[in-house]
C-alpha cells in the first residue's frame, strides 16, 4: 500500500516554493514543478537552482517533504557548484597561471610582442607560451584574447591527437568510421552517428592519455553496438577491463574542466 499524503492545514505546505535552511545558517530557496511524470525527484541545476518535480497527483507538501529529507544531499550539492563558481572566479588567463594538457600542469607565459600580427602559442614541457600584440589592449579584452588563442591551439592539437587514437583503436577493435569532427562541446565528451562520423570535444587534449583512449574507445564501440547494452559494454571490457576506474576519474575532472575551460 502506497504513501498517502495529506495537505497540511499550514499554509506554506500548499505553496509551489520554499526555503530549507543548513547547518551554517545560509537559506537555500527552492521550487516545485508539477507533471505528468510517476515519481518524485530532486533537482539541482549547473546554476545551483533547487527543482522538486512531483506528479500532479500528489500534494505540495509531498515535495516540501522531500526537500528536507534530502536536506544534506542538497547541501553537498549546492555547495559543489558554489566552490566551482569561486575557483572559476579565481582563475584568470594570465601569466603564471596553470593549465592542463594531457592530465599534468602547465604554468601559462605571456608575452607581448608588438612585432606579432597574431598571437602564437608554443608548448615547451612545462609551459604553454602566448605571444602577441597585446600591448595596445585593456587588461579584460587581453585576458580574453590569451584564452581564446590557447583555445584554438587546443583545438588544433586535438584534432591530430585524436585522429590517430582513433585509427589505432579502430585497427585493434576491427572496426571502422567515417569522419572525425572536433567539437566545442558543453557536456559531451565524444558522440558516434548511426552512420559512423565520430565528434570528440577538444578538451580531451586535457585529460590523462588514458581517459582520452577511454573516450575513443566508447565512441568506437558504438560501430558495434549503437545502444548502452550489456552488450556494447563488453565490447568495451574487452579492450579496457578497467573501463569502470577510467569512467569514474572522468568524472573527476568534468568540474574543473568545464568551469575553466
Amino acid at each position: 500500500m502506497g504513501i498517502r499524503y495529506m495537505e497540511s492545514e499550514n499554509p506554506d505546505c500548499r505553496r509551489e516554493t520554499g526555503v530549507i535552511s543548513f547547518d551554517h545558517g545560509n537559506p537555500c530557496s527552492y521550487k516545485i514543478i508539477k507533471s505528468d511524470r510517476r515519481t518524485m525527484a530532486l533537482q539541482v541545476t549547473k546554476e545551483g537552482e533547487v527543482f522538486v518535480r512531483l506528479p500532479r497527483r500528489l500534494p505540495f507538501s509531498a515535495g516540501h517533504e522531500l526537500v528536507h529529507k534530502n536536506r544534506e544531499w542538497v547541501f553537498a550539492q549546492v555547495e559543489k557548484i558554489r566552490r566551482a563558481s569561486e575557483q572559476k572566479n579565481a582563475f584568470h588567463w594570465a601569466e603564471g597561471a596553470s593549465v592542463l594538457l594531457y592530465g599534468n600542469s602547465r604554468l601559462l607565459h605571456v608575452r607581448p610582442d608588438i612585432k606579432k600580427k597574431a598571437f602564437c602559442v608554443q608548448n615547451t614541457k612545462e609551459s604553454l607560451v602566448v605571444s602577441g600584440p597585446m600591448a595596445s589592449i585593456e587588461e579584460k579584452e587581453q585576458e580574453a584574447a590569451v584564452k581564446e588563442a590557447v583555445k584554438l591551439w587546443y583545438r588544433r592539437e586535438a584534432r591530430g591527437y585524436l585522429e590517430d587514437k582513433a585509427a589505432r583503436w579502430s585497427e585493434v577493435m576491427k572496426v571502422d568510421y567515417g569522419k572525425i569532427a572536433i567539437r566545442d562541446q558543453a557536456t559531451r565528451w565524444g558522440s558516434c552517428s548511426a552512420r559512423g562520423n565520430l565528434n570528440f570535444n577538444w578538451r580531451l587534449v586535457l585529460l590523462p592519455e588514458e581517459l582520452a583512449d577511454y573516450v575513443v574507445v566508447h565512441e568506437l564501440a558504438h560501430r558495434r553496438q549503437m545502444n548502452h547494452s550489456h552488450a556494447f559494454w563488453e565490447v568495451v571490457e574487452r579492450e579496457l577491463p578497467d573501463y569502470r576506474l577510467r569512467r569514474r576519474e572522468l568524472k573527476h575532472y568534468e568540474a574543473e574542466i568545464y568551469q575553466k575551460y
